[in-house]
């Protein structure tokens, strides 16, 4: 077995990967935006809105398991949804349906650039191993 994420310290690897992560999602909330024939905020504005979603998601996950409503499809992936998209529609100038349109498409690029990654490290881990 190869080397994993896991075989390395937890606080270097968040101030390495946190930046990264915040900062492919601000450049696929720019790309969702041009997609979806709105402005595209410039990268620190797409910055700041990635980070409201993201203490907003927290703030309303932990509310959600504070009352115990934290099981089933609605609190674990449809109100989570509405959320990152009310935070769009907020601080950008759009409308909710396109905020919503906005949303799911720059979850689908998060989905694409989260897989790559992922292949990319599976293919380096590989390649080494065959050394």
């Amino acid at each position: 077995m190869g080397p994993t994420l896991a075989n390395y310290d937890a606080l270097w690897l968040l101030a390495a990967l946190v930046p990264l992560g915040v900062a492919c999602a601000a450049w696929a909330l720019q790309m969702s935006c041009g997609f979806c024939s709105v402005e595209p905020p410039e990268f620190w504005h797409a910055v700041t809105t990635v980070v409201l979603i993201a203490v907003a998601n927290c703030v309303l996950r932990l509310g959600l398991q504070m009352t115990g409503s934290a099981y089933g499809m609605g609190p674990q992936y449809l109100i989570p949804a509405l959320a990152t998209s009310a935070v769009i529609a907020m601080a950008l100038p759009t409308t909710p349906f396109s905020a919503m349109t906005i949303t799911v498409v720059q979850i689908a690029l998060c989905v694409l650039i989260y897989f790559g990654l992922a292949w990319l490290q599976e293919l380096i881990v590989t390649s080494f191993m065959m050394l």
